[in-house]
């Protein structure tokens, strides 16, 4: 893995606790999403409001919160966009079908030292299969039970003069559920039915070029949703006309070369595009009033590292950065009856970055790591992020780590500027910042088999809430400093043969100054899953299960626990160049609600619902 410190280092070595999700665990589990395959992972929980899902660790996922607080990355390129500064890409919203991922990187921690805003509590660094290990021709179907169907066709192709190419592209259709809402259970409100307003449809596309020491990726794709419940309960319920629109992509262009005997330089320039489209309606005195909002993201980006073996010390990473908005365009208007413009604000930021981070090589077992980054806003203040890391391998089986960060997060442009029909014009807001500290130990049990135990303080300071206001409306506020406390354990490993398992407890304390908890903090976190190999190794059969505690919502109430399993089968060379998977998810049907920031404080989950897989290869 590389996120963690910008070059290759196994596990044991990098300044963080880690865990890797592999091709092969994204096959044999049946992983659709992003969000599926962390939602398996030690700490980590998902939630969903029928418009986006949410992921949080620690205890931290604030309903309507935009997953502000992570980094998401491809091949180490941020996905942060520059309206919302949101990594909202957990379902099919997130552009790369999971068959083209080559391994996830889930860094625990602070990453503000080496990326800067956002960096707070994880790192994800969705790494890609390279063009020369897929097959030259690939396609796969699937359909579920909630309606859903896909269709993925990809081609990798040797160009020639050492030129390979990887081309993907995939389309969806989901015609949705059928939810009941008891807060709108009267004849005016279709009793509290929407039917017909939960589907989504979009493409994904996907090209990356690799020649010789160069490497260029293209990214570009597309989801509309249909949200059964909008933001505020002003507007229709249940209207077949309310759709939110997303749109991400970028082209990125990289270069790296060796310079010496252990030096490395690295150049990468890249191109982002964000569009954010909604449609939601509303009643008026005469016909229904539709009111739009748009956001508008354009913004360049440039790196330079290098990095090199210092004598007797350690590696020695060097870097500079340039975020450069072309635009971050805020619109609101009404359509209905005639045109009313609502708000047009755009305030583009320039950031200018500077970074070093020194691995010091004390002897064979023991390692620290000292890491500072200096970003120069033009629009929010100046941050300074330190990060400090000791590694002791005390033993070929036994690693000791020990982390102090100092991360932040600006805030972003849209709870800074934005005012509509249920937010009021922030007064102001400061950037997020915390004091993180974390230790963990892993220790190998068996040859196969590793226990974890991960424990962390984090105090978070001057963190962005939305309070609620007179009259319904919302504003964005620097309102409470949060503290987060938790002890994690996972053992991971073979306990035998042909079975392969991984189970974890997380115990966490997430709460305001007067001790209350955080809205959609859960205080117990476990997991599960295991798989093995049937029939000669024809057939792989896996299950994973997880386990949320009480979880409070936004305006004071409380959901129950959930205990969720999915089971999935999976053949293994059955048949020549043709593959078939069949998954259920939510085994036993369990009736759960997730908080939400909607008209309503809690939205029903999944049931139960059945997904088959078809893959063809060609023969190589």
């Amino acid at each position: 893995m590389e996120a963690a410190s910008l070059h290759v280092q196994n596990l044991e070595e990098a300044p963080a606790s880690v865990t890797v999700i592999s091709a092969a665990d994204i096959r044999k589990y049946g992983y659709r999403t992003l969000g599926e395959a962390l939602a398996t992972v030690r700490g980590f929980d998902l939630s969903y409001d029928r418009i986006y899902h949410y992921v949080g660790v620690h205890g931290f996922s604030l309903p309507g919160d935009y997953n502000t607080r992570f980094l998401v990355m491809i091949n180490g390129h941020a996905m942060t966009e520059n309206v919302f500064g949101s990594n909202n890409f957990w379902g099919q919203d997130f552009g790369l079908d999971m068959d083209l991922v080559q391994r996830i990187e889930i860094i625990r921690g602070p990453s503000s030292a080496l990326y800067g805003s956002n960096g707070m509590f994880a790192t994800i660094n969705v790494v890609t299969k390279s063009p020369v290990d897929q097959s030259s021709a690939r396609v796969s179907t699937e359909t579920d039970t909630f309606g859903g169907r896909k269709a993925v066709v990809s081609s990798s192709v040797y160009l020639g003069h050492g030129a390979n190419l990887l081309v993907s592209a995939s389309a969806f259709n989901n015609r949705g559920q059928t939810l009941y809402f008891p807060e709108f259970d009267s004849p005016e409100t279709r009793n509290g039915i929407a039917r017909g307003v939960d589907g989504e449809r979009g493409y994904h596309t996907f090209a990356n070029l690799i020649w010789r020491d160069w490497d260029v990726v293209a990214y570009v794709n597309s989801r509309e949703k249909s949200p059964p419940v909008a933001w505020d309960d002003i507007s229709l319920f249940g209207d077949r006309g309310n759709r939110v629109l997303d749109q991400r992509d970028f082209l990125r262009v990289s270069h790296s070369r060796d310079v010496g005997k252990t030096g490395k330089i690295g150049v990468q320039i890249s191109y982002d595009r964000y569009r954010y489209a909604d449609r939601f309606n509303y009643p008026s005195s005469e016909q229904a009033q539709v009111i739009r909002d748009l956001a508008y993201g354009d913004w360049l980006s440039s790196q330079l590292t290098y990095s090199v073996q210092a004598p007797k010390l350690g590696t020695l990473t060097l870097g500079a950065q340039v975020n450069w908005d072309l635009r971050n365009l805020q619109e609101n208007y009404a359509t209905v009856p005639e045109r009313i413009d609502l708000l047009h604000e755009d305030h583009p930021d320039r950031v200018f970055s500077v970074f070093a981070q020194q691995e010091i090589d004390f002897s064979e077992r023991w390692k620290a790591y000292i890491g500072l980054r200096f970003d120069d806003s033009h629009v929010f203040d100046d941050s300074l992020s330190p990060r400090i890391a000791l590694v002791h391998q005390r033993s070929p089986r036994t690693v000791y780590k020990v982390v102090y960060g100092h991360p932040f997060r600006n805030p972003s442009v849209f709870e800074q500027y934005y005012t509509g029909q249920s937010i009021a014009t922030s007064t102001g807001l400061h950037p997020e910042t915390a004091h993180t500290f974390e230790g963990s130990v892993e220790h190998k049990l068996t040859g196969e088999l590793t226990f974890i135990a991960n424990l962390y303080d984090y105090r978070t300071r001057n963190l962005i809430q939305a309070a609620y206001l007179d009259a319904g409306l919302q504003q964005f506020r620097n309102s409470v400093n949060v503290d987060a406390r938790g002890v994690e354990f996972e053992l991971t490993g073979k306990p035998w043969a042909r079975l392969e398992a991984r189970g974890s407890l997380s115990l966490q304390q997430t709460a305001n100054p007067d001790g209350s908890r955080l809205p959609n903090s859960p205080r117990q976190v476990a997991k599960l899953r295991v798989s093995t190999a049937l029939f000669r190794e024809k057939l792989l059969v896996s299950a994973s299960s997880q386990y949320l505690g009480s979880r409070p919502t936004l305006a004071g109430g409380v959901v129950r626990p959930v205990y969720l399993t999915d089971v999935t089968a999976t053949t293994n060379h059955l048949a020549d160049q043709f593959e078939l998977q069949f998954g259920i998810r939510n085994l036993f049907d369990r009736a759960y609600d997730d908080p939400v920031a909607l008209a309503v404080d809690r939205m029903q989950g999944d049931g139960r619902s059945a997904f088959v897989k078809l893959i063809w290869r060609s023969r190589e």
